[in-house]
């Protein structure tokens, strides 16, 4: 990013859940919690931003989102020439020592100082190069295009504990089961099961943001027990649901130190 590039940073407090309809922004967008959760949605995927994971909406990407509870954090504008590196469409990253060093010395810069823009111009060059270089999500759920395919992708992701199998859904939506399989893993790099599953554990991290308790999350988002949705969730995401949540709030709490100020 050239030093004279501008760098717009507002921290933000919301008291309720918000709720934004599709819009888009001419500059990229950074952003972070360090309480709350967020869903950023495209028709083309579900991106689910708890604290520890900085979120990326790309310049002119249409989006809506949701956030759940309240909400504390910071969003980052940057121009569309210094976006150029990251994903071109939405995108969650995790947040590393490196980074949350990088966003606290951000942060900590007097926001009405010019002299200082230099500066902050120079920290966002380095947190972008490092969020380019960082490695693949666990926190997106792609979603397929075709229209029956869609509408039966989005009642599961909204309710994952519904028991009907892929026959059940291939009578339902007027498609031949063989025909269904082969285009949802055409249209989400995903199998039914595979995905299936992937959406029952992002809507058990929205879940469990709410402080819900590990029993009745794994039960609301259709597991029969307790022992196999921390298994579930410990394959993908690497630790436990309650671990999950330690690390991001450890992850972003320093970095988010500084006044914060209502948007």
């Amino acid at each position: 990013m050239a030093a004279e590039a501008p760098v717009k940073l507002w921290l933000t407090t919301y008291e309720a859940p918000r709720v934004t309809g599709y819009h888009a922004h001419e500059t990229g967008q950074l952003f972070a919690l360090r309480e709350g959760l967020q869903v950023i949605e495209t028709p083309s995927g579900r991106w689910v931003q708890p604290p520890g994971w900085i979120g990326w909406i790309a310049p002119r990407c249409a989006h809506a989102a949701q956030s759940f509870g309240a909400t504390a954090g910071w969003s980052l504008h940057i121009d569309a020439q210094a976006a150029q590196v990251l994903p071109d469409g939405p995108h969650v990253f995790a947040v590393t020592p490196l980074l949350g060093g990088l966003l606290e010395r951000l942060i900590s810069l007097d926001p009405s100082d010019a002299l200082l823009e230099p500066r902050r111009a120079r920290l966002v060059g380095v947190l972008i190069d490092e969020l380019a270089a960082s490695g693949p999500q666990s926190l997106h759920l792609p979603m397929p295009q075709d229209r029956r395919l869609a509408a039966m992708a989005a009642a599961l992701a909204n309710e994952p504990a519904l028991a009907d199998g892929i026959d059940d859904w291939a009578d339902r939506i007027g498609m031949a089961r063989r025909t269904l399989t082969r285009r949802f893993a055409a249209e989400t790099g995903l199998s039914f099961a595979q995905w299936r599953q992937q959406a029952r554990l992002l809507k058990a991290v929205e879940l469990l943001s709410l402080r819900g308790s590990v029993t009745a999350v794994a039960l609301t988002v259709g597991y029969s027990s307790v022992s196999a949705f921390i298994e579930a969730f410990r394959k993908h995401f690497g630790c436990t649901p309650a671990r999950f949540f330690e690390e991001g709030r450890e992850a972003s709490q320093s970095a988010l130190q500084a006044k914060k100020k209502p948007a």
